[in-house]
């Protein structure tokens, strides 16, 4: 008879502690949920204007040059437009790179596959 009750008191033990479990978990839910809400509430910015304004990009194309350029300046000044507002370009280029990154990308490439010496002592 003992070995029975020793059950039922497990299992009713086991059954409190999941719905206490539960009650934790709803009641961490429901602040997460009041504390987004409220962040929401006082991030609210105003609303932007419906319409954008119109864009307009002038570029001159170099008479020797027969490549695609011009456009993607275009393009580029459009994107920069669009991302932070009216803004003026002044050089639009390829990044210059030198020797030294060159080498440290093959050196990092080559000694990675070295194998590790255990220091000895």
């Amino acid at each position: 008879m003992e070995s029975q009750m020793g059950v039922m008191e497990g299992l009713s033990q086991g059954l409190v502690g999941y719905g206490l479990t539960i009650v934790v978990a709803l009641t961490a839910a429901c602040m997460i949920w009041v504390i987004v809400r409220a962040l929401e509430a006082l991030q609210k910015q105003p609303e932007a204007p419906s319409a954008p304004a119109a864009v307009s990009v002038a570029v001159t194309p170099q008479p020797t040059i027969e490549d695609e350029t011009p456009r993607h300046v275009a393009a580029i000044a459009a994107a920069v437009y669009t991302a932070v507002g009216a803004h003026r370009l002044v050089y639009v280029g390829e990044a210059a790179t030198g020797r030294s990154w060159t080498a440290t990308g093959r050196t990092l490439h080559q000694t990675s596959h070295m194998p590790k010496r255990m220091p000895q002592g």
